[in-house]
């Protein structure tokens, strides 16, 4: 067995268990175990290859800067620089799945955009983003950073789909459906934000946001 899948392995563990503390409302435990999820999954993508490919690197360390922020969420302050840090590292995860589609075409970024999947990707992505703001409700005054974050979380799915429409395989399937739990579990976790988190919103976040994060690594990976 090597390097990479033993720190899948224990990444599944530390996984297993925050949700386990989580349910059990074991707060000290809950924040150790989010704070190895991620350097996990770095030492695993590092270990398999990824430091070939170093745009996923600060996307990861953005995440884990974001999830330690993100601890105090109901101090406003952590909780606006968790969101900065979330959203520069889905900045970063677009900017490698824009390198990735310039490698997969001879013409470059540019030559392998899909333009038709992008004429029905954007009105589609414009209703659900109506319907998640109204169900969201956020504030007057956070309603444009939400709306931003949102936009930049869209455009990576985006991406992740035009990816996935160069390489439909495995990879390519892993990478959107990444993007798309990384949606989910943003949108429950905006959603929460603005009323009382209750312990099963806890577990979809996090089940989610580890899917996410493990999905696009593991899709990097394949390429």
């Amino acid at each position: 067995m090597n390097i990479t899948k033993i720190f899948f392995i224990i990444l599944a563990l530390a996984a297993v268990f925050h949700i386990t503390f989580i349910i059990l409302q074991k707060e000290r435990q809950r924040y150790l175990s989010k704070c190895l999820i991620v350097p996990l999954l770095l030492a695993a993508y590092i270990s398999g290859g990824g430091s070939k490919f170093l745009l996923p690197i600060p996307a990861l360390i953005l995440g884990w800067i974001g999830d330690v922020l993100l601890i105090k969420i109901e101090k406003k302050l952590f909780f606006m620089l968790g969101l900065a840090s979330f959203l520069l590292g889905h900045i970063f995860y677009i900017a490698a799945f824009i390198r990735i589609l310039g490698s997969l075409s001879p013409d470059g970024a540019a030559g392998s955009i899909n333009i038709p999947a992008i004429l029905i990707f954007t009105p589609v992505a414009i209703a659900l983003g109506i319907v998640v703001l109204r169900l969201i409700k956020p504030t007057k005054e956070m309603r444009i950073p939400v709306i931003l974050y949102m936009s930049v979380l869209v455009l990576m799915t985006l991406f992740g789909f035009q990816v996935f429409l160069h390489n439909i395989g495995i990879a390519g399937f892993l990478l959107l459906s990444g993007c798309l739990c990384f949606m989910i579990s943003d949108t429950i976790l905006a959603y929460y934000t603005f009323r009382k988190l209750k312990v099963s919103g806890s577990v979809l976040i996090m089940s989610y946001y580890i899917v996410a994060q493990t999905e696009i690594i593991i899709g990097l990976l394949l390429l």
